[in-house]
């Protein structure tokens, strides 16, 4: 079947339907005239009044056996009933997978809610079908199905209020949006109100069975995944969970399993992006016999103008599909409203709002349904069934290797020196990002190129700087070892700190320490000193060195206001850093870190969290973390304990300034003769960032007037960068340079 295209067979069926619902109404329609119910077809004026025979009729009806007014027809139309009635029965039995077939059974509808289902999509098909409504209404204006027609021609009138129910708001038509009420008259009873088709269900009745156009912007179908086919790499850990998961849904929509199976459990899987979920989910659905529907429940919410709206839409269209639904997102929908002019409120009314309206919509689903997060910490849906909680970790070094090996095709691993186990020991990536990062390489290298190191390592980057960008700075400095001046002990702390970060796999694995040293296999460093004597620029010379990116967390975007905000921020942070072999740098680490203080306030209490938390990270963080204060005392003695090492960065002495000077001023091209560098070193005690700044203010004085760099402009400029600064200086030093002029 072409995609815009209708089925033909599913028309057939549907014309079969149609063709029948029209015999059983003009059989009744000439019956109801007969008894009077109904203007009779030579009436002046029908619809337009309501004669008194006709009332009468009606009262007489209800005096009646109702069994007796529905077999009160003529030969010729019973026999056309029959006729349709076994056009249709004839095509269900030989194509039971037919789209109404299909509904009927996905959504348990009795033979009384699919006709009200046919009654609602019948104008869409048969153009002669609103006026007879209009007729059968006996009002020329009601041309359209209501749930009048059922009961006062299909059903005796006496039945009404025992078929009430298919028109409650959590019956099968109403809560799973098969069809709606039209709700502009609200005075006008719910049974004369227009019954409107949804139009998804229009086309699916036509045969167009893909994925609702409007639902793919924000839902994902998929088949499921079959173990046997697609052996999950894993390590032993989550090898034993998967298999009894497994184990769990096989023969779950067996009959015979049906009374031991207890309550419908919801699947909730936390983990890092790309660890698998839903690779997990998939197998989930594939051992209970369904497809997989995955939906983003920030993007429905939107696309729907609402979770209710949207979660009824998506669980039709997972019954359509017989596929098993995965909310994904679960933690980014009750994250708390970002506006400042809003009210404070409790912290957990998002997480119960959600949860409520995810009971209403999800929890009577007999079929288990997944849930997804990125986020380990955020707090559980509250629902009336069990939460199954699945949480997943990054693959250890056996399972990583394995991985690498498993998605690079061997025909493009030429590279010397490209191994799964070094590819495994420098990028703890989750399968999902290992098999980005080679797909992106092998895009960048064409058909012929061989996977080299630097390519994979280049990919990873480059998802990286994706992923970081929202709450940390790339850090791009082009610096040598030989641009730090610094003292010799500093410098060989440098260099430790980077022998530390290489060896690290041939200590804690290697040499099995790391089985002593469940934290601290990380690389957290102090570094402390005045401003401007090249703590950020010894951080980038240190990520350049280990080939690693260096980022710089962004404060303003960490900290937030909102309880619990603050700590879920960093969490991300350090967890994409543990993936993705990064360096962090917090410059001005005391307004992070800083020392906890007497309780006296819930604020107190809460920044005393935030603290305590950043300490437990930072000591179980994997990576190298740098922080840079000006104000060592300023932060929390328990901090202070957990760090690997500390640089003391103090102000350049009178050789290291002369180096300095040195380094900023190599152009003599631009420099006049006879400048005396060692002399400027002893005059002035400046910081290897304020000795740049002055050098870049001379240079720009210099450029401005057209004259060369000398001994006197620079003095003026390290004067001013005094003044600056609020160091006291003799004199004006800008009178000085106004009578340069």
């Amino acid at each position: 079947m072409e995609p815009n295209r209708p089925d033909d067979l599913a028309l057939r069926h549907l014309r079969a339907e149609l063709d029948h619902l029209r015999a059983l109404l003009q059989g009744h329609l000439r019956r109801m005239q007969r008894e009077g119910l109904l203007p009779p077809p030579d009436a002046r004026f029908p619809g337009t009044t309501i004669s008194p025979p006709e009332v009468e009729a009606r009262l007489w009806q209800a005096a009646v056996r109702p069994d007796l007014l529905l077999g009160i027809l003529d030969v010729q139309a019973q026999a056309e009933i029959e006729r349709t009635d076994s056009i249709r029965k004839d095509l269900a039995q030989s194509f039971p997978d037919l789209p109404l077939l299909r509904i009927r059974r996905a959504f348990q509808l009795t033979d009384e809610e699919l006709t009200v289902l046919l009654l609602s999509i019948a104008a869409d098909f048969d153009p002669t079908l609103p006026r007879l409504f209009g007729y059968l209404h006996n009002h020329f204006e009601r041309q359209y199905a209501t749930f009048q027609i059922l009961t006062d021609c299909l059903r005796p009138s006496l039945e009404a209020v025992s078929l009430r129910w298919i028109l409650d708001p959590e019956s099968a038509l109403l809560s799973n949006a098969l069809l709606r009420l039209d709700g502009k008259k609200e005075h006008v009873p719910i049974s004369h109100r227009a019954m409107l088709a949804d139009p998804r269900i229009v086309r699916y009745a036509e045969g167009f069975g893909g994925l609702d156009e409007k639902l793919g912007g924000v839902a994902r179908l998929e088949p499921g995944l079959d173990p046997k086919a697609h052996p999950a790499i894993l390590s032993p850990r989550d090898e034993t969970t998967h298999q009894a998961l497994i184990r769990q849904f096989v023969g779950w929509n067996s009959a015979e399993a049906e009374p031991a199976r207890g309550p419908t459990p919801i699947l909730y899987f936390r983990g890092p992006a790309g660890v698998g979920k839903h690779t997990w989910s998939r197998t989930v659905a594939h051992t209970l016999g369904l497809d997989h529907l995955r939906v983003d429940l920030v993007a429905l919410t939107s696309e729907y103008g609402g979770l209710e709206a949207g979660l009824r839409i998506a669980l039709r269209e997972a019954r359509l599909q017989n596929a098993m639904l995965c909310l994904d997102g679960w933690a980014r929908l009750i994250e708390p409203p970002r506006l400042d002019d809003l009210p404070s409120r409790k912290d957990q009314g998002p997480r119960l709002e959600a949860s409520r309206i995810l009971q209403r919509v999800l929890g009577k689903t007999p079929i288990p349904f997944a849930m997804t997060t990125d986020d380990m910490v955020a707090e559980l849906p509250s629902l009336d069934r069990p939460v199954k909680v699945i949480e997943l970790l990054m693959p250890d070094l056996t399972a990583s290797m394995a991985l690498w090996k498993h998605f690079l095709p061997r025909d493009r691993q030429k590279a010397v020196g490209l191994t799964t186990k070094r590819l495994a020991q420098s990028f703890r990536l989750t399968p999902g990002h290992i098999q980005e990062a080679i797909d992106e390489a092998l895009i960048e290298l064409g058909a012929d190129g061989a996977v080299s190191y630097e390519a994979l390592s280049g990919a990873i980057k480059h998802q990286t700087r994706h992923r970081l960008g929202e709450n940390a700075k790339l850090v791009v400095a082009d610096y040598a070892w030989s641009d730090l001046v610094v003292p010799p002990d500093v410098d060989l702390q440098m260099r430790e700190l980077v022998g530390r970060w290489r060896s690290k796999s041939l200590v804690f694995e290697t040499w099995g320490l790391g089985k002593r040293f469940a934290t601290g296999q990380g690389i957290s460093v102090l570094f402390e000193g005045p401003p401007g004597t090249g703590k950020t620029m010894a951080a980038s010379i240190i990520a350049k060195e280990l080939d690693l990116d260096l980022y710089q967390i962004d404060l303003s975007k960490v900290i937030n206001r909102y309880i619990g905000e603050t700590e879920k921020n960093l969490a991300r942070i350090f967890d994409e850093a543990e993936r993705s072999r990064v360096m962090l740098l917090f410059d001005e680490a005391d307004s992070l870190f800083s020392s906890r203080t007497e309780v006296k306030s819930a604020n107190d209490r809460y920044a005393n969290l935030e603290v305590n938390y950043l300490l437990q990270r930072v000591e179980h963080f994997t990576g190298i973390a740098i922080l840079t204060t000006n104000f060592p005392t300023a932060l929390d003695e328990a901090f202070r304990r957990r760090i690997a090492m500390r640089v003391t960065f103090p102000k350049p002495q009178i050789e290291e300034r002369k180096r300095l000077w040195e380094s900023m001023l190599t152009n003599r091209t631009i420099m006049a003769p006879k400048i005396d560098l060692e002399d400027l070193a002893y005059e002035f005690e400046l910081a290897g960032g304020h000795i740049k700044n002055a050098v870049l203010r001379a240079a720009f004085i210099a450029a401005t007037r057209g004259c060369l760099i000398d001994q006197e402009l620079l003095r003026i400029a390290a004067r001013i960068e005094l003044k600056e600064q609020g160091l006291l200086v003799h004199g004006s030093p800008y009178d000085e340079l106004r009578a340069r002029e």
